[in-house]
């Protein structure tokens, strides 16, 4: 399925753009005979040529034919004035008649601060993804303020793009900077000169970088993938010339001018927060992005959500950065980023950036947040039926609950709490929940604690029901090589269960099949974990756990230890599809919204072992038809579906037990994760 395209009238087009004249020369392993050409061209013969210390090898590769007059490696990121002093003055002294950067965006960015004062022509090879040499920007700190402006002398005579070049350049920083291209696409579809144009030359950018990175994190080699990562680089750029800077890019240019962050890296984490930030306001935009990204489905009415939704899964697919803690921003530096930052993104932004959105936003970046925080936080201007004043009001009680947290002397718990109202607030104002739905809600959730005892936890059900233990569980069992898949802990478990030897059963009388469980635990080194202890709990046939019962009874559950080996065995029940327990008011509310209260069939285990990390997980029956159905608690992943064989009553068991019924067993091999991943 594709994105739906509006059938609307096309809008009137009334809009200026400048192409800048610019030589553009591509192809692979050609970089030393195009730039030879080039120097040619322009009548030189003494260029000055500048790449970092770790270019060196590059430099020699592709200048060593171009006899220069100077050869300067002193390059900082964020081209510190002085530094371009000096190396201006460089220049004068050893009589350059052109300019020739090899490298990256601030290998680039000297070059302009050269160009910018002497009117020496430029040729830019690239080997990152930056596009500075797409630009006439210049961008120059002093003070821990970055200036930038625009000037014609300082955009390159030519560009010769060569993939070769960036073969060396590690898969992190070919997604970071790649991403830091991405950046220029996106900022161009709002900038303060974004046109029709721009914004078909960042669109295609787009679409060509999210292609060639997930191709270079796939196989490093990948000579196409880093081509069509220079050519998406080169149209980002282009975009970004004619649109100008926005929202994104000022930004970014305060956290690097003034805290001195990496430039790639802060791009590409900045990004996605600033996404959620304006797609919502534009949403015809945040549709086309989303194809671009190559987002399948069917969006109407739900572009901002496809183009978050497309970019987050790239930024999956590449392992993109994360948090701007990762680069040394810290809580300490918010208020100035965000001070600094309102004084420079331009009026023309689609969302009116505020002190308190902005902190939202880059306390998120800081932290690496969910980007919907900061979604929730402007409200969605596309959808609002509100007056200004009535939705001013609103965010500005939000805020002031916001606030209140400021001074919290648990940072962490301030962090979950600002997230928690910033979500919560955001769905009364997009439902307009009425007070009677929300009264309706405390009534719901006051019921779900009355009916809680030792026994029975509606709380942990409602949140199983809703997702959420599993989406915790996501997040804080983020996968490791081949470790074990969690799943949800669930309400039965309790502590007081038996323990067993190997080959004992579990069962304790319960009706049910035999079933014959054995399998082994191990560390993610295929080293066997001797002594770990296998908690075992499942239903019977019935599907009741022995604690729903009021006589006392303890019945299919138990724990044992693996043996030296790492192996381990036991006697359970095959297990059966059952329902949750659903006479309250979590069953009511599946039953309102029409669900089945349904689990898949299951056996759950929790394995633990010093120096790993605990794992809290089932194993579910192959063939269930219940796994088609769905689990009411999300609970299944494949890898945890698991064959259990059915044996006739005269077949063997593995112990010799005789048993005048079928039976079945299954094998389940554990791999435990170290306990700091």
């Amino acid at each position: 399925m594709s994105i739906q395209r509006s059938d609307s009238a096309p809008r009137p087009m009334v809009f200026e753009h400048t192409t800048l004249g610019q030589r553009v020369l591509f192809g692979s392993g050609k970089a030393a005979e195009h730039l030879v050409a080039e120097l040619d061209r322009l009548g030189a013969t003494r260029p000055m040529i500048i790449a970092g210390e770790h270019e060196a090898e590059l430099v020699r590769q592709v200048a060593e034919r171009a006899q220069p007059a100077l050869t300067w490696n002193d390059v900082v990121q964020h081209v510190p004035v002085e530094l371009a002093e000096r190396a201006r003055d460089a220049a004068r002294e050893a009589d350059v008649d052109a300019l020739v950067t090899v490298g990256g965006g601030s290998t680039t960015g000297l070059g302009k601060a050269i160009a910018l004062t002497s009117g020496l022509p430029l040729l830019a090879v690239p080997t990152t993804y930056a596009g500075s040499e797409a630009t006439s920007m210049w961008g120059m700190t002093e003070d821990r303020t970055k200036s930038t402006g625009l000037d014609p002398k300082v955009l390159p005579e030519a560009v010769i793009y060569d993939a070769e070049l960036s073969r060396s350049l590690p898969v992190g920083l070919s997604v970071a900077s790649g991403l830091n291209g991405l950046a220029h696409c996106v900022d161009s579809l709002w900038a303060p000169k974004a046109d029709p144009i721009n914004q078909a030359h960042a669109l295609e950018g787009a679409r060509a970088l999210a292609i060639a990175l997930r191709g270079i994190v796939k196989d490093p080699e990948d000579m196409r993938a880093r081509e069509q990562a220079l050519y998406g680089c080169y149209l980002s750029a282009l975009s970004f010339a004619s649109a100008g800077s926005g929202i994104h890019h000022k930004i970014a240019h305060v956290l690097g001018g003034t805290f001195n962050l990496p430039h790639a890296e802060t791009h590409a984490t900045v990004l996605p927060y600033v996404l959620a930030f304006n797609a919502p306001a534009v949403p015809e935009l945040a549709g086309r992005l989303a194809a671009a990204l190559g987002y399948e489905g069917t969006v109407a009415g739900g572009e901002a959500r496809a183009a978050n939704d497309a970019l987050a899964a790239l930024r999956k697919d590449l392992d993109a950065p994360r948090a701007l803690s990762d680069v040394g921003f810290t809580e300490e530096d918010v208020t100035e980023a965000v001070e600094r930052s309102l004084q420079a993104i331009p009026e023309s932004n689609p969302v009116t950036p505020t002190t308190e959105n902005l902190t939202v936003l880059l306390r998120a970046a800081l932290q690496g947040e969910n980007p919907s925080v900061v979604t929730a936080a402007t409200g969605d201007a596309s959808d609002s039926t509100e007056s200004e004043e009535q939705c001013q009001r609103e965010a500005q009680l939000t805020e002031q609950v916001l606030a209140s947290f400021d001074e919290s002397p648990d940072q962490r718990l301030a962090e979950v709490l600002r997230s928690v109202v910033t979500h919560a607030h955001a769905v009364v104002r997009e439902t307009r929940l009425t007070e009677d739905e929300w009264n309706a809600a405390i009534k719901f959730l006051t019921d779900a604690g009355n009916i809680t005892t030792d026994t029975r936890q509606e709380v942990v059900l409602l949140s199983d029901v809703l997702g959420i233990s599993m989406q915790t569980i996501a997040v804080n069992n983020q996968a490791y090589e081949d470790a074990t898949e969690a799943t949800v802990f669930g309400p039965f478990f309790t502590q007081d269960a038996p323990r067993i030897d190997q080959g004992e059963d579990i069962a304790g009388g319960a009706p049910g099949q035999p079933c014959w469980v054995e399998g082994t635990v191990k560390d993610t080194d295929g080293n066997p974990v001797a002594g770990a202890r296998i908690e075992v709990w499942e239903a019977d046939d019935e599907g009741l756990y022995d604690v729903q019962h009021t006589d006392g009874r303890v019945y299919g559950r138990a724990w044992l230890e693996s043996d030296n080996d790492g192996t381990f065995r036991f006697w359970g029940l095959t297990p059966t599809p059952y329902p949750i327990p659903h006479d309250g008011p979590v069953g009511k509310m599946l039953q309102s919204t029409g669900r089945s209260p349904y689990r898949a069939a299951h056996l759950h285990f929790m394995v633990s072992a010093p120096g790993r990390r605990t794992l809290v997980t089932h194993i579910f029956v192959e063939g269930d038809p219940q796994l088609e159905a769905g689990d009411s608690v999300f609970g299944v992943k494949d890898s945890l579906i698991k064959t259990f064989e059915t044996h006739d009553a005269n077949e063997p068991t593995p112990d010799g037990r005789r048993l005048d019924e079928s039976w079945a067993s299954t094998r389940f091999d554990v791999v435990l994760a170290p306990e700091d991943v």
